[in-house]
């Protein structure tokens, strides 16, 4: 025998198990690196606005919007994208109006880890840049879905988030909730406020100001918010003749 064949044989078993252990790694649908896109266009949309938790604008803005959103859901991101991105560059940057995100779940299942990862990301003043990132990523999430690594992916590539903090406050929010079953956090307010308002299954929005409180459900159009944002930004008694 050949004294290159038991070389040979060494070579081959070395890379047949190379092989094996990157099919395992990036599974059958290839390498699971998720590229986030659309980190520059949130930078845009959000800097410069105020943000404490979950409101974003100035907190003395006259027209107060509550947001009610899943964002682990597509028709969330669709929303997101067609009409609360527009709200904020029209209302929410010149002053008119703040914006407050609600975690609402739109399926059976409660609202889940997201949520938790988005206020997280609050704790650091960065829950809108969080939750826009997320949205305009869903459809890259691939087979496995809103993951642990696809939440902590988000949050590495939120402009101004400092990871290792979002990474104990995140936990530490999980812990709480598996320690203790009565545990009630902010995200259980939300869902509390929904029910109150019997909101239907879908992204909904509700308008207050001097002019009165507007409730727009099932995911309402641009023009819509915008005509509500209008009717309650002024009083009866100004617009009276």
């Amino acid at each position: 025998m050949s004294p290159w064949v038991p070389r040979l044989l060494i070579v081959a078993v070395v890379l047949g198990v190379a092989i094996s252990i990157y099919s395992i790694s990036v599974g059958d649908g290839g390498p699971t690196t998720i590229e986030y896109e659309e980190r520059a266009e949130v930078q845009r949309l959000i800097a410069g606005i105020r943000q404490d938790g979950a409101r974003l604008g100035d907190p003395e803005a006259p027209v107060d919007i509550e947001l009610f959103t899943d964002v682990r859901a597509l028709p969330g991101a669709s929303f997101q994208v067609d009409v609360v991105d527009p709200v904020i560059d029209e209302y929410v940057r010149n002053g008119r109006a703040q914006i407050s995100i609600r975690h609402f779940s739109f399926g059976r299942a409660g609202v889940t880890e997201a949520a938790i990862a988005a206020t997280a990301a609050g704790e650091q003043g960065y829950q809108w840049q969080y939750a826009e990132v997320v949205f305009r990523n869903l459809e890259n999430a691939g087979p496995q879905g809103i993951d642990d690594a696809f939440l902590k992916g988000a949050a590495e590539v939120t402009p101004g988030l400092e990871i290792d903090g979002w990474d104990e406050d995140f936990a530490t929010e999980l812990q709480a909730q598996s320690d203790d079953p009565e545990y009630e956090s902010a995200i259980d307010a939300d869902g509390e406020l929904a029910n109150n308002l019997k909101l239907p299954v879908g992204p909904a929005v509700v308008v207050t100001g001097i002019g009165g409180v507007e409730e727009l459900d099932s995911a309402p159009t641009l023009d819509e918010v915008r005509a509500a944002i209008e009717r309650v930004e002024v009083s009866s008694a100004e617009i009276a003749p």
